[in-house]
């Protein structure tokens, strides 16, 4: 009984840390990619952002998680792409 405690303890425990790890930024606005840049910091690792051209043509800049950056290229309709 106490093995199978710890075991489901111990799942649990994993399933929280890793849902709890990944990053959650805010949604940028919609629009066209017009800029991605990839930053390293050597303390914080890896910061990716994302510049979009909206449709009265204010540029915002904004970061985006690795999965966001790598499906996001330039000239494509954010946040349209983020969903592949």
């Amino acid at each position: 009984m106490r093995k199978s405690l710890a075991a489901l303890a111990a799942s649990v425990g994993a399933v929280v840390a890793l849902t709890a790890c990944g990053p959650n930024y805010g949604p940028g606005p919609a629009g066209t990619v017009s800029d991605r840049s990839a930053s390293y910091f050597k303390s914080g690792g890896w910061h990716y952002r994302l510049t979009v051209t909206t449709n009265d043509g204010r540029r915002q800049d904004f970061r985006v998680t690795r999965d966001d950056y790598k499906h996001c290229f330039r000239g494509s309709a954010y946040p349209s792409c983020t969903y592949r």
